[in-house]
This record gives C-alpha cells, structure tokens and sequence, in this order.
C-alpha cells in the first residue's frame, strides 16, 4: 500500500465512530465445529490464540494460526475449517463503523491477514473489549473506542511490505488515483504557493467540485490539508540540527513571521520553543539509553 493510500485510511479511522456489538473468546474443536459458510452484517476481527485451522474467502484459503490477526468485511461470505484432531482458539469482535466504505478497503487490497508481532499484547486488547461491554459505564464508549483504534493500528502496523494483495480486478478506482496524484502533488510542492486551483488542475476538476470531493474523502478542506502537512514537515525539521526556524519556514512555502504564528496555533509553542524542547527531551533520553546499557 502506498503512503498516500494509507493517509486516506488513517483521515477515515480518525473521523468514524465505532460500535462493538459483541466480543468473546471461543474454542472450536473437530467435535463441537460445524463447519458451514458464515456471512455477518458486521465486520469482525478474529485473533488466533491458540491452535490452527483454515479460513475460506474470496476464492481463497488463508492458513489460521497463532498469532495471526484477521479482518472480515461486512457482508463478507467465509468459512473456519478445522482439521481432524486439531482445536482452534478464537478471540473475536463484531463492530461496525460510521465509515464502512467496502469500496474503499477492496481497492486498497487491504489482507485478510496479518502475523502480529506481540500476541500477548493483542490477546489483552480483546480482554479489554470483553470488560468494557460487560462494565457498560458512562465512558465505556470511548474506552471501547479507543481500544478498536489500537487494534487497528496494531493490524496496519503489521502489514507486510507492499501491503497489498495480488488481485489484478481490485485496481484502485479513479478516484482514489486521482487523490493519490494530489497527495503526492502537494508533498513535493510544500515550498511553493499551493492554491485550491493548482491542485484542482492536476485532475482535471473545476475548483468548486474538488474542494467538495477532497473533502469528501479527506475530511478536510485541501488548504487545511496543505497546512496541516506542512506543520507535520516543520515539526520534523526543526529537529534537525542544520535547519534553523528561518530555513524551516522557507522549506513549507511560508514567510517566517507567518509560519511562527501558525505553529504556534498548531503546537502551542514557538518553534524555537519547540525545537529546544524536543532537543531536551532527546537529550535526557540518550542520557537514559546510556545508564541502562551501563547497567547491563
């Protein structure tokens, strides 16, 4: 998955809302399974802890093993198959979000899989689930909420290079082509004057029509979004002991007076404030790293 496709999915997870309808822990055996073709309203995430078996969609069969993390659409047909002999092992959600564009995760080819590199870690995140919807407290919701956002970062993080499946009919639609163009457009001209027309030309669009479809996808106005990208930028230069504020500035496109102001609105400090800050923080950190590799 390229990074652009990528922001556009971290901007849809940032906005959703997330509803958990059911979560628990199942253990299936040759005995009790019986296997038969599910498919849910919902989406689900399933976590093998323990044991193996194989799962069945798309035309495809993906082997179920310990630690590995699967995500299944809404709507999804599927099937769990097990072995003779063998029992498997299931930590599982059912959620829905206010964001289910299915159109959108097929063209990004997202897998139906991926190998987690701390299954302890994954594991408690589902016992998280289980004790917020049996607490079912006032600020159950948002810790719910914050919970499905960390599985699914723990699932992104662990893509595996490339990120994507092999599936010649899932191409990315126009659409996602032509934000993927912006994107990149706007990354490598932050120094220039960047304008809602300049962007608009670059895919053909009047003005009026792309700001309502950069939004539509981004969530944010494309200035905002230039704006927001270039106090990401900033932020990573002015750790960087060659580039002082002045040069930071000319760097994102901005006079020096201008930019301060806006990174002040973003951050709440100056940037030289911020730049000695993180400078300090990275100091007592080295200085950490240091006293823990003497005691070892």
């Amino acid at each position: 998955m390229t990074t652009n496709f990528l922001t556009i999915m971290m901007k849809h997870f940032e906005h959703m809302n997330i509803e958990v309808a059911a979560a628990a822990e199942t253990v299936m055996d040759v005995g009790t399974h019986k296997e038969r073709e599910d498919i849910y309203d919902c989406n689900r995430f399933l976590f093998v802890k323990e044991g193996k078996g194989t799962l069945s969609a798309q035309g495809r069969q993906v082997e179920m093993k310990a630690g590995k993390l699967f995500v299944l659409l809404a709507g999804m047909p599927h099937r769990i198959s097990l072995e003779e002999g063998t029992s498997l092992t299931l930590q599982w959600c059912h959620f829905r979000s206010s964001y289910e564009d299915r159109e959108l995760y097929r063209t990004l080819q997202l897998p139906l899989s991926v190998e987690v590199s701390d299954s302890p870690a994954v594991s408690e995140l589902f016992g998280r689930l289980y004790e917020e919807l049996a607490r079912d407290k006032l600020t159950s919701r948002l810790r719910i909420k914050a919970t499905m956002l960390e599985m699914i970062s723990v699932y992104l993080d662990n893509l595996p290079d490339g990120g994507q499946e092999s599936d010649p009919q899932s191409a990315p639609s126009e659409e996602l082509q032509k934000i993927n163009a912006i994107l990149k457009y706007i990354d490598e001209h932050l120094a220039d004057n960047i304008t809602v027309e300049s962007l608009a030309k670059q895919v053909f669009l009047h003005p009026n029509y792309f700001i309502v479809f950069f939004k539509g996808i981004l969530g944010y106005s494309p200035i905002q979004y230039v704006n927001m990208r270039r106090m990401e930028v900033a932020k990573i230069m002015l750790l960087l002991p060659e580039c002082n504020v002045s040069a930071v500035a000319g760097k994102v496109g901005m006079q020096i007076y201008y930019f301060s102001r806006m990174f002040k609105a973003h951050t709440g400090l100056t940037p030289s404030r911020y730049r000695k800050q993180s400078a300090a923080f990275a100091s007592a950190a080295t200085i950490s790293d240091e006293a823990d590799e003497r005691r070892t």
